[in-house]
């Protein structure tokens, strides 16, 4: 089940289907969906489609519609076998429920690229738990990473000179 089917959550259907996995999803605005899944539906659904998924994962920006997006409510709804993936921000999981859940199994674990705080605190519970996995908020990158952002640096730096106001890839 994936929360957001933009760039990231639209490659990672396509590679979930190539494993032969069934691909939900939610997307603002259906219709618009770049890859074909097996159901997409918009975001005030998300509920119905958790208790089928065996993961979740995160891939929509951090708006006010996202904010706890996951909270404890969305937790109890998935099965105890799930895993919560978060490749978006920090602040679309309600992290204090996340918490609970681990602890009390109510989902089996989570792979979380992105806390509330970051980094996440040397004294957080979340480094201490066996079915969590912590990545440095780097999940996005590849090889060609440092490449593209100097490139992207360099062209608003040009646009700025240029007094043009609208940088490239800005992040409202």
């Amino acid at each position: 089940m994936l929360a957001g089917l933009g760039g990231i959550g639209s490659r990672l259907a396509t590679l979930a289907q190539a494993f032969d996995m069934r691909v939900v999803a939610t997307k603002r605005n259906p219709s618009t969906a770049a890859v074909a899944v097996d159901t997409v539906m918009t975001p005030d659904r998300l509920i119905d489609l958790l208790p089928q998924a065996d993961y979740v994962a995160l891939t929509c920006p951090l708006t006010p519609e996202t904010t706890n997006l996951i909270d404890a409510d969305a937790l109890q709804r998935m099965k105890p076998s799930a895993n919560l993936i978060n490749v978006a921000r920090g602040g679309c999981v309600d992290e204090p429920a996340l918490l609970t859940a681990l602890r009390n199994g109510e989902i089996a674990g989570a792979a979380i690229d992105h806390f509330w705080d970051e980094p996440l605190p040397e004294g957080s519970p979340f480094w201490d738990m066996e079915n969590v996995v912590i990545t440095p908020h780097t999940g996005g990158e590849t090889r060609m990473y440092e490449e593209n952002l100097l490139d992207i640096l360099l062209e608003n730096l040009d646009r700025l000179w240029l007094g043009e106001s609208e940088p490239i890839n800005q992040v409202v």
